[in-house]
């Protein structure tokens, strides 16, 4: 069901119960008061009906013309009854099976000054009527016909009012929603032409960017923007990884067709493999480092609370048994309470990615390379730097140092494929961590590694 039909449907349905809620409330409350207004009728003609056949003792001639001189809305169906202090009749003009009815209220009016009570349809009060110091019974019974006819026709009033007004809440509602959801239905129909890539140029209207829906277009939109650089980074990896496979290939056909044409002596044979051999490592490394780019941007992490020192210490020494020309210098800072370092992590993962930065440092520098270990407490963080005096990177080349397969323009005949610092940037994010640079060329690099220091929650043993 579209929202439109749900919105409608919901608010016909409270406007429905609103009105139903308050048709009944009118209603009952005329009714209520109708009833009232006629038994205050009764009362008035009960107690005139006393003053004028018990304390004048009128005859039933005079009564009848005092009571059309007094109260000119004659009662529908009027009956009339009274009774002795010893509840003895003495004045009906309506049957003994009726009078019967009447006078099983006459111990009720001992106990109160006034009764009501209803007889088939008719609605009747007595009342204790004293004269002379003795108590008499009057009953007076009668049809509200005029009350009832108004209140009736106040039903149909309300009923055909309640009519109108469900189908006007109905009406309007689906207008009114129709009118509210238009632009969401603009948004849906304007994202469902971005069908491919090439559509990822379209954006959304954003409205007055204020509302709910203005907002959630501004999110279809950075949404759209995101996708857009992904594709976008997407086809650039595409395009370099192509290239970067390409070259070692092409090296390697072409040293063996040449070696296949030209060569004829054993040794120029061995010369021949040992560069195919030098550019089919290289490939592998290359295949290897792409492979372990896609491993660490997908995918789950088994997360184990880790001592950090210990993954650059490992690192460290990795690196060293890669360069034994370059000198690493390990510094902690303070140490923090608890005597480590201690991060929720994958050990591998953070000791590849240290390796790679540390390894990055060597590469370029000329002097020692310095790694140091601190904490910032105020923001519960362990910060590892690594620190070179090396070519240092372009400005030009800073914004995009962290891209798969981009190298910086002073990197010159150095080995490497432009990945070791996008799998780092891809492994310290998932630790949900930031890494950051300093660079200045021709002077040397600072790497900022921040990763959360886990927090141990105290263990009580029963």
């Amino acid at each position: 069901m579209l929202i439109r039909h749900k919105l409608t449907i919901l608010f016909t349905a409270i406007g429905l119960a609103i009105q139903i809620a308050f048709t009944s409330f009118v209603y009952t409350f005329y009714s209520v008061y109708r009833e009232q207004g006629f038994t205050v009728r009764l009362q008035g003609k009960a107690r005139l009906f006393g003053r004028v056949m018990i304390s004048r003792h009128s005859s039933q001639g005079v009564l009848d013309r005092a009571l059309n001189a007094t109260d000119l809305q004659t009662l529908t169906e009027e009956h009339i009854s009274i009774f002795d202090q010893q509840g003895k009749l003495i004045f009906t003009n309506q049957t003994p099976a009726y009078v019967q009815q009447e006078a099983r209220y006459i111990p009720s009016l001992s106990k109160r000054s006034s009764v009501q009570f209803t007889i088939n349809r008719n609605e009747g009060v007595g009342i204790v009527y004293q004269d002379r110091g003795l108590p008499y019974s009057i009953f007076v019974t009668g049809y509200d016909r005029l009350g009832h006819s108004k209140q009736q026709n106040l039903l149909v009033i309300l009923l055909v009012a309640n009519l109108g007004g469900f189908l006007l809440i109905m009406i309007s509602g689906w207008y009114f929603v129709g009118l509210f959801l238009r632009p969401l239905a603009n948004m849906v129909s304007r994202v469902r032409g971005v069908q491919s890539d090439a559509h990822l140029t379209l954006r959304l209207n954003e409205g007055n960017q204020t509302d709910e829906i203005a907002q959630l277009a501004m999110t279809f939109n950075q949404l759209l923007t995101q996708l857009q650089t992904t594709f976008e980074n997407q086809r650039q990896f595409v395009s370099h990884a192509s290239h970067e496979l390409r070259t070692p290939l092409t090296t390697v056909l072409g040293t063996l067709e040449t070696s296949h044409q030209y060569d004829t002596d054993p040794a120029d044979w061995r010369i021949s493999m040992e560069v195919a051999m030098r550019e089919l490592t290289k490939l592998i490394d290359l295949t290897n480092s792409l492979l372990k780019l896609a491993k660490t941007s997908d995918g789950a992490l088994a997360m184990t609370p880790i001592r950090l020192e210990e993954c650059v210490m490992s690192a460290v020494s990795q690196v060293k048994r890669k360069r034994a020309g370059c000198t690493i210098s390990f510094q902690f800072g303070e140490m923090p309470a608890d005597d480590f370092f201690v991060v929720m992590g994958n050990e591998i993962l953070l000791t590849t990615a240290l390796q790679n930065v540390i390894d990055n440092a060597c590469k370029y520098s000329r002097l020692a390379v310095r790694v140091d270990l601190f904490t910032q407490p105020a923001d519960a963080l362990h910060v590892i730097t690594v620190t070179d005096q090396g070519i240092g990177i372009p400005l030009d080349d800073q914004p995009h140092i962290f891209e798969p397969l981009y190298r910086g323009q002073n990197a010159g005949q150095a080995e490497g494929f432009g990945v070791g610092l996008a799998i780092t940037q891809q492994i310290i994010q998932r630790h949900r961590g930031k890494i950051s640079l300093i660079s200045t060329p021709a002077t040397g690099t600072t790497v900022s590694i921040e990763l959360p220091a886990y927090e141990a929650r105290p263990l009580f043993l029963a």
